[in-house]
């Protein structure tokens, strides 16, 4: 494989993650940042820090402040929270780079994205990772080994397709150190997706995004794996496949469940892949809360556990 150029549009946490680490694997990366933040990575760099073992890695990657229209990328990470994105779709729109890696939340679908950019150059990822930054260093964890049982870096064609594309796109992520796979059904996969993290983003937002009080509080628990099935059966009312298929795990005893997650909520690994980036993220799962509903009245399934728990959040709300 060539030496890809990437530009990574959305230097937050996880778009500090993409490069930094890709960066790190050899290829020519460009951070599309502002500011305070651009003169820092300009000046010092792009600084990673292992959540899990301490460790720090630090690269170089370009810095540009705009996007221009005759700038050409072999790939563009869009990432960013779902109402970011809306702003940046003309700037994309302008853009020459043939392939535009959306890597946002969305409940809602492509259609929107694609009148805007063309269906044609629309890729579709999600990461298993998570982290925040803090201080001019992203601290981050990159999900492998058992994490992959809850969720794996995904990436997929709008139409299912194995493409010579999205195998370069796998590759480069997985030289970059992530354990990577794509999906045929990557629309079923967000939809699935935000089924289970909305529920445990409002669970968390119950206790102030604080996991290990939310694992002192089994009601709440139980209240989570209610809401991600009655998002799972809203999602097959529509036609949508829940994917990946080992989350049918969520149909396990709910007491098995709540027993689980009681004791996943006091890890180190839950506070950083998931309460951090709830704790930041509060008008994201507003809008994702609002598209999931949509979808719900259009299936005209009542989900009446998830609406109580998406509408009684803590001193957050």
């Amino acid at each position: 494989m060539g030496r890809e150029r990437i530009l990574v549009c959305g230097a937050g946490a996880i778009g500090g993650l993409f490069a930094g680490k890709l960066a790190r694997a050899g290829l020519d990366v460009t951070v599309l940042a502002r500011g305070a933040w651009a003169d820092h990575l300009r000046e010092q760099g792009l600084t990673l820090r292992d959540a899990l073992r301490g460790t720090t890695e630090t690269s170089h990657p370009r810095v540009i402040e705009e996007l221009r229209a005759d700038d050409r990328y072999d790939f563009v990470l869009v990432v960013m929270q779902r109402q970011q994105v809306d702003a940046v779709l003309p700037i994309l729109a302008r853009n020459a780079s043939p392939n535009l890696v959306f890597v946002v939340n969305t409940a809602s679908g492509h259609a929107q994205w694609a009148e805007a950019v063309g269906r044609g150059r629309i890729m579709i990822g999600f990461p298993s990772a998570g982290g925040e930054r803090r201080d001019g260093v992203v601290e981050c964890f990159v999900g492998k080994g058992i994490a992959r049982v809850f969720q794996s870096t995904t990436f997929g064609e709008l139409d299912g397709a194995h493409t010579p594309r999205l195998r370069r796109l796998v590759a480069m992520f997985r030289d970059a150190g992530f354990s990577p796979t794509w999906s045929r059904h990557i629309g079923d996969w967000q939809r699935t997706h935000v089924a289970v993290v909305l529920a445990i983003a409002w669970a968390l937002y119950r206790h102030d995004c604080d996991p290990v009080a939310l694992a002192r509080a089994p009601q709440d628990l139980r209240a989570m794996v209610i809401a991600i099935r009655e998002g799972f059966a809203c999602l097959g009312a529509l036609g949508h496949r829940i994917t990946p298929a080992k989350l049918r795990y969520f149909y396990l005893p709910t007491a098995v469940l709540v027993g689980v997650f009681r004791l996943a909520m006091r890890t180190r690994l839950v506070e950083v892949a998931m309460a951090r980036h709830t704790r930041n993220a509060r008008p994201e799962m507003e809008r994702l809360r609002d598209e999931f509903l949509a979808l719900a009245d259009t299936a005209g399934v009542a989900m009446p556990g998830a609406r109580a728990l998406y509408g009684a959040a803590g001193s957050g709300a």
